[in-house]
């Protein structure tokens, strides 16, 4: 059944994620630098995550470097720190394609994010778009957000087929370390140890039934074959400096220098 708030015809990377044969893939923004994510943006990645989380961004700095951006293929999707209305509404205002919003447990919390993505009577969100791009028309500005709910605790979870059963959220996106931690099994989830691969492939089935997107911090893009077979239909491969890092280490290797550091997989920054 289509999603009532989720049209086949919005966010191009809502329907890419799932119509096409491999999942999307992007990178995360920690710095608040509008030269990392033009250059970013300027790749083939689908997606840019600005972390506002945990991160060196406000939401301010977010929305500053969203609206300022110029447009391209590559989506922008800012998680914000909490899951507050004002947080949300800001940064959509100005031009994020969409929001991951973090530590999600339940259905009614689910809804709440969703109320902060669409203006009333469907939700609570304060109209104020910023991004001269935006369209002005506040169905047309809620329908093109993404809303991807962070799984991440014990709780979150146990209710994902819930939280995925709201209307309005488009999918749901893991964060293993997080999760690992609520489980018992520790931060060390890059990649996902054994003990923690029964969960992702509870988030993946309930995705699956409820038609939407399942999510992950992969944090390395050795990883990719490896989720995408599970069934993820999008995954952040690493962070700005672990892209920085690999290039230069490449740029070393084609000059004839040796790699000096081996690819580290334990950590998502």
């Amino acid at each position: 059944m289509t999603d009532p708030l989720s049209p086949p015809d919005a966010d191009h990377l809502r329907h890419r994620a799932l119509t096409e044969n491999r999942p999307v893939l992007g990178a995360w923004l920690t710095r608040a630098s509008p030269d990392l994510l033009a250059a970013l943006s300027a790749s083939a990645l689908d997606y840019v995550g600005i972390d506002c989380q945990h991160g060196l961004i406000s939401e301010a700095e977010a929305t500053r470097m969203t609206a300022d951006a110029k447009p391209t293929a590559t989506g922008h999707l800012v998680r914000v720190s909490a899951n507050r209305p004002e947080l949300i509404g800001r940064v959509l205002d100005g031009g994020a394609d969409g929001v991951i919003v973090p530590t999600v447990n339940s259905a009614e919390e689910a809804r709440a994010a969703v109320a902060a993505v669409h203006f009333p009577p469907l939700g609570q969100r304060s109209y104020g778009p910023t991004a001269p791009r935006l369209p002005r028309e506040p169905e047309h500005l809620a329908r093109r957000a993404l809303l991807l709910a962070m799984i991440e605790t014990r709780q979150g979870l146990d209710a994902v087929k819930e939280i995925l059963a709201v209307p309005g959220v488009d999918g749901v996106y893991v964060g293993p370390a997080d999760l690992g931690i609520s489980l018992g099994l520790g931060p060390a989830q890059f990649p996902a140890s054994a003990e923690l691969e029964p969960a992702l492939h509870t988030v993946v089935e309930a995705a699956k039934s409820a038609r939407k997107i399942a999510g992950l911090h992969a944090g390395s893009e050795l990883f990719t074959e490896h989720y995408a077979g599970m069934g993820f239909h999008l995954l952040t491969l690493g962070t700005e400096a672990s892209f920085v890092s690999a290039g230069v280490e490449r740029v070393l290797e084609t000059a004839g220098t040796t790699a000096k550091n081996e690819k580290k997989t334990n950590g998502p920054y």
